[in-house]
This record gives C-alpha cells, sequence and structure tokens, in this order.
C-alpha cells in the first residue's frame, strides 16, 4: 500500500489537544501505526490541519473538531466526530491540559476552576462519553498525567499538581468501573518539555536529577502511549516516562 492510499478499516484514536507539541508527537505517531484519528483542537486551527495532512500522508484519514474542553457541555460535539466519519472509537487520548502557576499565596479560586475543568473534568466525562464506542471494540483509554501529581514537589503550581494527581485516581477508578470491556492507563512524563525560564544551569540541574542523566523526548511519549494502547493484558497503570527521576 502506498503511503497517500486512504485505509477504509482499522483502528480509530481520538486525541484531544492533538494538534501541538507533545499532541501532535502522540497523533503523527499513532497515524504511522495505522490509526485514523480525530484531532481535536481549542485554538491552533491551521497547526492542527497541518497535522492531519500530515496524518494521512501514512494513508489514514484524519478529521479536525475544535471544542472548548474547559466546559463540559462542549463534549458532545467530540462524540458527534466519532459517530459522523468513522462511527468507532478504539482509542482516547485525554492529552488537552493547561498548565501555569498557582501560588499559595495568589492564587484564585477561578484559576483552580479552570485547571481543574480541563485537566480533570474533561477526561472523566469525555471517557464516560466514549465508553459505548470503546466498548464495541474493547477499546482503551491513556490518560496523560504528570509526575507532579504523583510527587507535587514543583513549587508554585498547586492546582496544575492537584488536578494531574486527581486524573492518576481517576485512571485508576475507571479501570475498575469500565473494565473487563475497555482498559484505562495513563502516561506520566518527566522532563520533556522544560520551562523556558529555567536558566541554563536550572535545566542541567534538573536533567542530572535523573537517573539516565538526559532529557526525554516527546516521542518517547508517543511510544509508550501506543505501547498501552495495544497491550491487552494492562490496565490501571500509571507509567512513569520520566528517566528515573522518581524512583520508587
Amino acid at each position: 500500500m502506498s503511503k497517500k492510499s486512504h485505509r477504509h478499516s482499522g483502528p480509530v484514536a481520538l486525541v484531544t489537544g492533538g494538534a501541538s507539541f507533545l499532541g501532535r508527537v502522540i497523533s503523527l505517531h499513532l497515524a504511522r501505526k495505522g490509526f485514523h484519528l480525530i484531532l481535536h483542537y481549542q485554538k491552533s486551527a491551521a497547526e492542527a490541519k497541518r497535522v492531519a495532512v500530515e496524518a494521512e500522508q501514512w494513508g489514514v484519514r484524519a478529521v479536525v473538531v475544535k471544542a472548548d474542553l474547559s466546559d463540559v457541555r462542549k463534549i458532545p460535539i467530540l462524540t458527534k466526530a466519532i459517530r459522523g466519519p468513522f462511527n468507532r472509537l478504539d482509542l482516547l487520548v485525554n492529552n488537552a491540559s493547561l498548565f501555569y502557576p498557582t501560588p499559595f499565596s495568589t492564587a484564585r479560586p477561578a484559576q483552580w476552576q479552570e485547571l481543574f475543568n480541563l485537566n480533570l473534568f474533561a477526561p472523566y466525562f469525555l471517557s464516560r462519553a466514549a465508553a459505548p464506542w470503546l466498548k464495541k471494540n474493547s477499546g482503551s483509554i491513556v490518560n496523560l498525567t504528570d509526575i507532579y501529581g504523583e510527587n507535587p514537589i514543583l513549587k508554585g503550581y498547586d492546582a496544575y499538581c492537584a488536578s494531574k494527581a486527581g486524573l492518576i485516581a481517576v485512571t485508576k477508578m475507571l479501570a475498575r468501573e469500565l473494565g473487563p470491556d475497555i482498559r484505562v492507563n495513563a502516561v506520566s512524563p518527566g522532563a520533556i518539555f522544560i520551562p523556558r525560564s529555567y536558566s541554563a544551569q536550572k535545566r542541567k540541574a534538573l536533567i542530572a536529577r535523573s537517573a539516565l542523566k538526559k532529557q526525554g523526548t516527546p516521542e518517547d511519549i508517543a511510544e509508550a502511549v501506543h505501547f498501552l494502547a495495544t497491550q491487552s493484558f494492562i490496565t490501571g497503570q500509571v507509567l512513569k516516562v520520566d528517566g528515573g527521576r522518581f524512583l520508587n
């Protein structure tokens, strides 16, 4: 089969925040593995279209869908997209996320609400909405959490860490709730995207804390997502991809 021919069968993945940064790499990795794509975006319309075009070079179909997932009432927009071009779903990747500081002394309730809406509530309610389609194909859900959800030592990012801790709990809870038909796991990235505000010295020190003494790549995370999506006897697990930053 040539790379430009379209398959008319095969698994379908919905990737939230699939247009940029980590979501883009996950989406394209899944396309290379034969997944048709539903690419969710909120603001990055041009980027989403570019990812769709690039994905289709691998012989799959990709559609883009706009929705503001900080408002869970918009989730039906995505379920409508599942019914439309494919009428099936094999994988849900809850990747869309917000990340910004909420220092203890100045954080506002609205900031906590915004971070929890997108980082925790949206994955939970989207998982519930997608479950009927996933169940038909013994599909799976992969949530993108964070090592700071398990070890909240990132000072000044209280709401973000708490929202990701909640998503870890939801991952395990949904694994019980949706089994045996649907598997639910999470990938917990380490030092992949280091904040630009970090000095060279601070970046070097952060990397030095890991056992492997190197920074991870978005491809490392994409490979982990695909691994969890295709392994039939793993559920309720949080896979740290952190180079050994936090060894138990």
